[in-house]
């Protein structure tokens, strides 16, 4: 067959009013094809101008993926302009290319050849509207359901549709998209609030967006009305299971979507799980499910289920998969960052031609520390990131490997972030005995499923196989390093399930730099043997690349050094606010229930009531084992829609000084503080901390439960 080059194609002669029904030749279903076919179509990178078509853009650098939109975005007198819009032609060019339903033509489209698996997927979405791909993690679930998606608009069934994906997922959907289906116009809606807005109003095939950001328009009124109703609806990496499920943002309901799909690690275990499932995907039948059985409600739903574990699929999956996770810090988070590392250019700077490869190792882990978590807090983007997929491992019955190279930075802070999901700790100075109890615990108890290890912890002479999933958390900037750790755990020779490592990168920091360079030089960790030892590696990066590529540190002078402001929040939990509370409609037995879980999560393991729950708060008593003997808190939780004033936090720190048995105090509300409440939590000097809504759910939404 004669490869044909890409072409502008002429338009002129098409009929001025186009259908969208399915011609008659097309296929509703995918085969595999005996030969795939590996040749670019002429449509393939082509984009409508005018009559004609052009190529499109290139998918970009290397790096974090872009977060595309189907139009450009301006800005006049600072609010956002749209400029080149897609017209309705834009919108029907799906239509007019060759169909990812047929093997025969989907390499026209594709970039590559779908496994068999996948196909069974994508034949399975088409044949239902509303369907949960619940396969493991790492087994190619976005991709099978963005081919099916791609084949919806193909034969006329779908012309507008919505994915919505956890934050940390929104540069992978985009990328996904702009691979697997090209033909899509695709807006990633984010930004500030006239950005967005702008976003849902211009027309495209496809809007991407994450959990928080809909919840926030729709109940903002960003996105309402006609906006409201697509053709289809994606919703990816749905939780299933706990209370961060049975809470979901019941906006969703209000988006209106014949089509519904949903992809999640595992399916719902317990009968309300079920029905939060069922009222996501299908609606219409949430009427009938009060009162409903778990055997009745997977009953009803079996048909719309498909699950495969990465065992059953080994035949079929590489044996080893790499994958970079892009994370974008928040803003009071970016701005520590900046400040930090023009401490770092200061010091680099002022060293000149005495600064060594030691002197950049020093900034780097300094920048990683600040990196890992926002100062103060258990919060940050990464640790999200690493919770969302934290989650869908566990969902799945799997285990995870998570390494940091960190102690106090690392494993020590993510533990009570992770707490939720059965996780064990091994750090680099624990004793060979303890080494030892803790492989064995993990190998073989099935509740523990993640295990939390400080790059250099040992891991005695038997590989680690029980763990299909390992997570760099932070990395050495040398790959070598990690392939290290990687073949203790996993030798070639063990290899029986597929092993999926995820690494995570941070945008618009050294690590975009540190990317690029380590590609340009074919450094990433895919593109290195196995078994490159790090010592083969430690010269490839030169000082001056350090100090001019990666932390572009001024030459021929010292710049100023910017002083870094006072921590971020009030007390010994310092807060940023950025999340609104949604913790006023609980329950008062669910806030105490939560409020506890927060306390036990923050290292102190007993917690006792100290009496009932009323409806506008209680106390409780919390208390931990340490080296200096048993430290004991006094916590007051109170549910309220005004902010806390400053007589509530003097009667608590009264009560506890009264007790004369409590070192601090927690004063934590479903709302906020007064500003004098906050400046009488920093006279305290830490012996009081307060803990605001926004914190409260930050905290549980870190440990799953939101």
């Amino acid at each position: 067959m004669e490869v044909l080059p890409p072409r502008e194609v002429a338009i002129e002669s098409m009929p001025a009013t186009l259908s969208l029904e399915p011609p008659m030749a097309v296929e509703t279903g995918l085969r595999m094809a005996e030969e795939p076919l590996r040749i670019a179509g002429p449509l393939r990178d082509v984009s409508l101008a005018g009559t004609a078509f052009r190529p499109l853009p290139p998918l970009g650098r290397v790096g974090p993926p872009a977060l595309s939109r189907a139009y450009e975005q301006r800005w006049e007198e600072s609010h956002p302009k749209a400029e080149q819009a897609a017209s309705m032609m834009e919108c029907l060019r799906p239509a007019l290319e060759p169909s990812v339903l047929s093997a025969e033509t989907a390499a026209w489209i594709l970039p590559s050849e779908l496994r068999s698996h996948q196909v069974e997927a994508v034949n399975a979405f088409l044949g239902h509207e509303a369907f949960l791909l619940a396969d493991d993690p790492g087994t190619g679930r976005s991709v099978a359901a963005i081919v099916a998606m791609m084949g919806k608009f193909q034969i006329g069934e779908a012309r507008r549709a919505l994915m919505v994906t956890s934050a940390s997922s929104l540069r992978s959907a985009s990328r996904l998209l702009r691979l697997w289906a090209p033909g899509l116009l695709v807006t990633a809606v984010r930004g500030g609030a006239d950005s967005r807005r702008l976003d849902w109003m211009t027309p495209a095939n496809v809007y991407v967006c994450d959990y928080g950001t809909l919840e926030t328009d729709i109940e903002q009124g960003l996105l309402s009305g006609k906006d409201l109703e697509f053709d289809l609806l994606l919703l990816d990496d749905l939780p299933t299971t706990g209370l961060r499920f049975q809470s979901f943002p019941a906006v969703l309901k209000q988006v209106e979507a014949r089509i519904r799909w949903g992809l999640a690690g595992a399916p719902p275990e317990s009968a309300e799980d079920w029905v939060v499932l069922i009222s996501l995907l299908q609606p219409q039948a949430s009427k009938s499910l009060a009162g409903i059985t778990q055997p009745e409600a997977k009953r009803r739903f079996q048909e719309n289920l498909l699950r495969r574990s990465k065992g059953e699929l080994r035949e079929q999956l590489p044996v080893r998969r790499r994958d970079e996770i892009w994370v974008d810090l928040d803003p009071a988070h970016y701005r520590r960052y900046e400040e930090v590392l023009a401490e770092e250019r200061h010091r680099l700077a002022q060293l000149g031609e005495a600064a060594t490869t030691a002197h950049v190792e020093a900034a780097l882990e300094r920048l990683d520390r600040v990196l890992n978590f926002l100062p103060g807090t258990l919060d940050g983007a990464k640790v999200r990131a690493l919770v969302d997929r934290i989650e869908q491992i566990a969902a799945s019955d799997s285990k995870a490997v998570v390494f940091s190279h960190f102690q106090e930075d690392g494993i020590d802070r993510l533990q009570p972030a992770l707490e939720a999901y059965g996780v064990l700790r091994l750090g680099r100075n624990d004793p060979a005995e303890r080494a030892h109890k803790i492989l064995e615990a993990f190998r073989e108890q099935e509740h523990w499923h993640v295990l939390l290890m400080e790059m250099g912890a040992r891991t005695g002479d038997q590989p680690l196989v029980e763990a299909s999933y390992i997570l760099h958390y932070d990395h050495h900037w040398n790959p070598g390093v990690r392939l290290r750790a990687e073949m203790r755990l996993h030798p070639q020779i063990f290899r029986a399930v597929p092993i999926n490592i995820y690494e995570f990168w941070v945008a618009g920091t050294v690590d975009e730099k540190l990317f690029g360079l380590l590609a340009e030089k074919d450094m990433l960790p895919a593109e290195v043997p196995e078994e490159t030892q790090p010592t083969e590696l430690a010269d490839r990066i030169t000082i001056e690349e350090w100090i001019e590529c990666i932390l572009e540190v001024p030459r021929g002078g010292v710049p100023e050094r910017i002083p870094l402001v006072q921590e971020i929040g009030t007390g010994i939990l310092p807060g940023t606010s950025v999340l609104r509370s949604r913790l006023t409609g609980l329950s008062a037995d669910t806030l105490m229930a939560a409020v506890e879980m927060l306390m036990k999560a923050l290292g102190y393991d007993q917690v006792e009531p100290l009496d009932g729950p009323e409806e506008e708060g209680g106390f409780m008593l919390a208390w931990r084992e340490g080296e200096q003997g048993t430290e004991r808190v006094l916590v007051r939780f109170l549910r309220t829609d005004e902010n806390v004033g400053v007589a509530k936090a003097r009667a608590l720190v009264k009560s506890m000084e009264m007790r004369g048995d409590c070192q601090g105090a927690y004063l934590i509300t479903t709302s906020d503080f007064t500003a004098a409440c906050k400046n009488f939590a920093d006279e305290t000097e830490g012996r009081l901390a307060l803990v605001s809504g926004p914190e409260l759910y930050r905290h549980l939404h870190i440990l799953g439960q939101f």
